[in-house]
């Protein structure tokens, strides 16, 4: 029995060897977004981990890249950067995110911060 792939392909015109995906056969999380409200588990110069409600483990966020290669002065974008920076750990927040090629902070609201 011929896999979907194999089938397409034949039918598409393409050899056998190469793999071809259906329409409804993209990478399963390109284009996903969300919110996810939280605490702030860790963080980095340009990255930081939330543990969401209801989650076992924390999941890291970084910014998006902005202006190209790092060679042409592409980056992280800067903005994001100081947010994440300004965010203390052990805050409560709702960050918005989407996926290109890894998590990414769309926006960050801090909704309660952890007084000592």
């Amino acid at each position: 029995m011929l896999n979907r792939r194999m089938f397409l392909g034949i039918l598409a015109g393409g050899c056998a060897g190469t793999p071809l995906l259906a329409a409804d056969e993209k990478k399963a999380d390109e284009g996903k977004s969300g919110t996810v409200i939280g605490v702030v588990a860790a963080k980095g110069p340009n990255w930081i981990e939330v543990k969401g409600d209801g989650e076992e483990k924390a999941r890291r966020y970084v910014p998006n890249w902005v202006g190209g290669a790092p060679a042409q002065g592409g980056g992280p974008d800067k903005t994001m950067v100081k947010q994440i920076e300004g965010t203390p750990v052990g805050a409560r927040v709702k960050l918005d995110w989407k996926f290109e090629e890894r998590p990414r902070v769309v926006k960050i609201e801090v909704l309660k911060t952890d007084k000592k």
